[in-house]
């Protein structure tokens, strides 16, 4: 770390990794018509900010969405994402506060949850990073 950097906390990112989106296994997408991103700030005092990134993973990955949520301590909110089109995506959530849960759930055309494309917390791939504030010369 350089003199000028001052480290401001965390970076906490969870993926689902790539979820292939298909019906009946083959190329046609739509098993999940939605994505359910779901957030809940366990914070007592702190609001929780949390960036939810949808990618396009048909042939290179592409950023087709972001929401953001503000959320107040000890609430949760959720992001409705559209992957009707997507034979294959990534959901990617950042957020700055260790005490954030998030979860995804892929819902079909009739609003059922497509248990392959339900992810906890625990099963989400997690990166922590040092955030740092860089300062003008």
């Amino acid at each position: 770390m350089k003199g000028s950097d001052k480290i401001m906390g965390f970076i906490y990112v969870y993926s689902t990794g790539p979820v292939e989106n298909t019906i009946g296994g083959g190329a046609t997408p739509g098993a999940s018509e939605t994505v359910y991103a779901k957030a809940l700030n366990n914070s007592n005092c702190k609001r929780a900010r949390v960036i939810i990134r949808l990618y396009r993973l048909n042939g290179h990955k592409k950023l087709v969405a972001t929401r953001t949520l503000s959320l107040a301590p000890l609430s949760s909110g959720f992001a409705v994402l559209d992957v009707a089109e997507l034979v294959q995506y990534e959901v990617r959530f950042v957020t700055f506060s260790k005490k954030v849960l998030v979860s995804a759930w892929g819902k079909d055309a009739e609003g059922n949850l497509v248990a392959a494309q339900r992810f906890t917390q625990a099963e989400l791939h997690k990166t922590v990073k040092k955030a740092h504030k860089k300062h003008c010369k």
